[in-house]
């Protein structure tokens, strides 16, 4: 008989603490709040600001946007309805949407909830038009899809699709007689016993809060003009906010329990079964394997996967990011470690880079491997990578010079806000595969060129996990 688990008591590590100080100073994050789960022990750690104009600190208690992090709960949320035999993971969307349709009919026809779930439905992610704030904004962002591209034929890659996952918070809509809200709250965010989860501002405003800060020439870090991204998104994850341990709770649920040593994945922390076992392992299954090189080694079924060592999946989780704030979730089930980050501005993606190996190496004893690229080409076949890559999020223009590859970004007129025009040089890291740099950041990006246009160049360009495919501009 399994022994119950309970939610760990949080303490200070004023160690953690100075650490944390330091690095938010040395990558200019304004404020930012860490907890480590590890061992059975929950500690917690909090720096800086919530806010550069009010100046109030941050604590262990405050609300930050947790981004796309909500994907894993809105996945947890499918999976229990797949368990009740109200959806399936392999029947068309329409077997549950009857007027579901995007432009491709193809797609329309045959998308799955499995595709959207592991971002292989090859529809356009990225649209955040406002669908109105009432209780029925998803079903009517659903509703605007008709004219929706697709970037890639339904499942030929993995482009990450923020539409997708609106899509299926309207199936488990549909599938609970629920509002993806209430279904949160009722069927995940009590049973985890995480209240402060808030996945609307007027819930969240019951607590400390962060605000996102962005960065421009001439004001450089300030706050952000825009709070937050439309609640029609809100199962992508444009709203949902959470103190860091929350978000341990919730690593937890999937993850075994190490003190009993008998719990198995899909229980809370308070004994509360929430997922069965095989669902929630099934999360965690590879569904499609990415290429050599990307930050991702592999994608679950929401979750985003690292291969330890020995080649098999070790660490899970998944990032986050909304206009001026960023978040980080990773744990490690054969050790029982989880980690969160959260942050609200500046270089935190360097802050995470630094500080989450050193952490796994220390608590878990688990040291990534590196990347195998493949060999760097001695010359760079400029003709297979030229030209212009298109996604919802803008253009990406690549030229030959100076016997390099520059790719200037051209960013939509409704992403400007987040991802300013820049001219970015690429270096050669592999055959199809280049590094480039935004300026203020100490990590570079990759930028892979994928497939064959039937002329000898590149079909797609992949970076930021999203795919931009060839057009016919120059």
């Amino acid at each position: 008989m399994s022994q119950s688990r309970s939610p760990a008591k949080a303490s200070a590590n004023p160690a953690l603490t100075e650490r944390l100080k330091e690095l938010i100073r040395r990558y200019g994050v304004p404020g930012a709040s860490l907890a480590v789960f590890s061992d059975g022990r929950l500690e917690e750690a909090a720096a800086g600001v919530l806010n550069l104009e009010t100046q109030v600190p941050v604590t262990p208690e405050a609300l930050f946007q947790v981004g796309s992090i909500t994907k894993l709960y809105t996945a947890t949320l499918a999976m229990q309805l797949v368990e009740e035999g109200r959806l399936s993971l392999d029947l068309p969307v329409r077997t549950y949407l009857p007027d579901f349709k995007v432009k491709d009919e193809e797609t329309s026809a045959h998308v799955t909830l499995r595709h959207l779930l592991s971002h292989t439905s090859g529809i356009e992610g990225d649209l955040f038009k406002n669908a109105g704030r009432g209780e029925d904004r998803i079903e009517k962002f659903v509703a605007l899809l008709a004219t929706q591209e697709n970037v890639h034929p339904l499942g030929e890659m993995f482009s990450y699709s923020n539409v997708g996952f609106v899509i299926a918070g309207r199936m488990i809509e549909a599938a609970s007689g629920l509002y993806w809200d209430k279904a949160m709250r009722t069927r995940l965010i009590k049973p985890l016993g995480t209240p402060a989860f808030s996945t609307l501002p007027e819930q969240a405003m019951r607590y400390l809060t962060a605000i996102g800060h962005i960065s421009s020439p001439e004001k450089g870090l300030a706050v952000t003009p825009v709070a937050f991204l439309a609640q029609s998104n809100g199962p992508a994850g444009a709203t949902p906010m959470a103190r860091a341990r929350d978000v341990i709770e919730f690593a937890r649920l999937h993850m075994p329990a190490h003190k009993s040593g008998e719990t198995a994945p899909g229980t809370a922390a308070n004994g509360t079964r929430v997922l069965s076992e095989e669902s929630a392992l099934a999360m965690r299954a590879e569904n499609i394997r990415l290429p050599l090189g990307m930050e991702i080694d592999a994608i679950g079924l929401g979750f985003m996967m690292w291969r330890g060592a020995n080649g098999t999946y070790e660490i899970f989780g998944h990032d986050g990011s909304t206009i001026g704030q960023a978040a980080w979730l990773r744990f490690h089930p054969a050790s029982g470690t989880a980690i969160v980050l959260l942050t609200n501005g500046g270089d935190g993606k360097g802050l995470y880079h630094e500080l989450f190996p050193a952490l796994f190496q220390e608590l878990a004893g688990v040291k990534l491997p590196e990347k195998d690229l493949g060999p760097v080409p001695e010359k760079i076949d400029a003709a297979r990578f030229e030209g212009t890559y298109a996604c919802g999020l803008g253009e990406m223009k690549v030229r030959a010079e100076k016997g390099g590859l520059i790719c200037k970004r051209v960013p939509s007129a409704d992403y400007a806000l987040v991802q300013p025009p820049l001219d970015i040089p690429l270096e050669a890291a592999g055959p199809d595969f280049f590094f480039g740099r935004d300026p203020g950041r100490t990590l570079a990006a990759g930028y892979h060129f994928l497939g064959e246009d039937g002329s000898g160049r590149a079909q797609y360009l992949h970076t930021g996990v999203r795919a931009y495919r060839r057009t016919l501009k120059p």
